[in-house]
């Protein structure tokens, strides 16, 4: 161990000596103290992020929870770095722990890790109405090991973040003012091509209102199928379907429309399609809606062939 200079004889020495003995403690303390700043500043900005997102309140706790974890990590390792530690042996221990507790732990990890991927991509947000595997509803909450969905029935479901994952999401969602322009390309192709008048009337009908409520931005526009069988006379099905879609124009926000969208075996599927701007109003009137376009084959009014 050096000993220090006289103090008397070698001021400078003296302080210099002392100096580059404190040097690695005032680097360790500056690099603790740029690292809490650094925390302190992704907390932040992670919480204003997740309220953005509409993630709730324990969402938000677990992932600034994760970030600790991190920094702590980081922390850790800074100081063992300062002292020299022997960083092969921690490091051995620390795997056979982490490996020991990922086993543990390895669904609820899945799910953590599976929220924080439905954080970054965002294929939906709260209040979205979306179709996740066989479970369609409106999204309530989204945290970091479930997402809370609002039933048809109004039940609630939670759905495991890796489930979400792995399945097809369809998120009904559109933005109004994409929409009107795909419409209005979409008429234009069928004037050129001098068909479809009666649907083009339909689609500059359903153009004009959602430009009334284009403000909003955002809507919903759902979609289901009906199956008919081949017995039933299909232009008596279209004409029962009209006169539905037009009673239920001044429900929704445009008149409903229907067209062919697959032909199974001995029958017809057609798929319906409508616009709410309110995604409850799907949960309140989807089920009367499909009623109505089934009641006259269930009553024997849709006569068969």
């Amino acid at each position: 161990m050096q000993t220090p200079p006289d103090f008397l004889i070698d001021p400078i020495g003296y302080i210099l000596f002392y100096a580059q003995a404190l040097l690695p403690y005032m680097i360790l303390l500056l690099s603790l103290f740029v690292l809490m700043v650094l925390y302190l500043v992704v907390t932040r900005l992670a919480r204003r992020s997740l309220n953005a997102a509409g993630m709730g309140a324990e969402a938000s706790t677990g992932i600034v929870l994760v970030l600790r974890l991190v920094f702590f990590i980081v922390a850790v390792m800074i100081l063992i770095s300062a002292f020299e530690a022997n960083l092969a042996a921690i490091l051995s221990i620390s795997a056979i722990f982490g490996t020991a507790l990922g086993l543990a732990f390895s669904q609820a990890l899945s799910n953590i890790v599976s929220g924080l991927y439905v954080l970054a991509a965002r294929p939906f947000r709260v209040g979205d109405y979306v179709r996740i595997g066989g479970v369609e509803g409106i999204v309530r909450e989204i945290t970091l090991n479930y997402t809370r969905i609002l039933l048809s029935d109004e039940t609630i479901q939670l759905v495991p973040n890796n489930k979400v994952v792995s399945s097809e999401v369809t998120n009904f969602r559109i933005d109004i003012r994409e929409f009107i322009k795909h419409q209005e390309e979409e008429i234009e192709v069928i004037k050129s091509e001098r068909r479809g008048w009666r649907y083009v009337q339909v689609l500059d009908r359903a153009i004009d209102k959602l430009q009334e409520i284009a403000g909003d931005v955002h809507a919903y526009r759902y979609t289901f199928d009906i199956t008919m069988h081949m017995s039933y006379d299909q232009r008596k099905i279209k004409a029962e379907f009209d006169k539905v879609c037009k009673k239920w124009e001044s429900i929704f926000a445009t008149r409903p429309i229907y067209f062919i969208w697959s032909k199974p075996s001995a029958a017809v599927t057609y798929r319906f399609a409508f616009i709410v701007k309110d995604p409850m109003t799907i949960i309140k009137k989807s089920s009367d809606f499909l009623e109505d376009l089934l009641d006259p084959f269930i009553t024997g009014e849709g006569k068969r062939v």
